[in-house]
């Protein structure tokens, strides 16, 4: 997964914090299509199996929330500063390098010689 984002946005590492955020995401984007296929299932063998699952997956986006609560990676208590990091994420996202494009396609956007180095 690194490498696909590294070649995606031209850099060569990724924080923790993108880290956690990512599996937020993908165990978000995994409660989301368990509970779809969940609801479809007519089968109660496969609903008990696939609520097992449901419940480990909820289980788990709560230790990685506890996780980057604790990390002061996101501060949903205090919005003020929620958005100033979400202002400074979304800058640093505007100023990487351009998705590549293939031959013939243009891009409209500022190209950079070198990618940002984030501390």
């Amino acid at each position: 997964m690194a490498n696909i984002i590294q070649d995606v946005v031209g850099v060569d590492f990724m924080t923790e914090k993108d880290i956690v955020a990512e599996l937020l995401l993908t165990s978000k984007n995994v409660l989301n299509r368990y509970a779809a296929v969940l609801s479809d299932s007519t089968s109660p063998t496969v609903r008990e199996i696939l609520k097992k699952h449901l419940n480990q997956i909820i289980d788990l986006q709560g230790q990685i929330t506890a996780y980057a609560l604790s990390r002061g990676y996101y501060q949903p208590y205090n919005p003020a500063e929620q958005i100033n990091n979400e202002l400074k994420e979304a800058d640093i996202s505007l100023d990487l390098e351009a998705w590549k494009l293939d031959a013939g396609e243009e891009f409209f956007g500022m190209k950079r010689d070198t990618p940002i180095v984030r501390s």
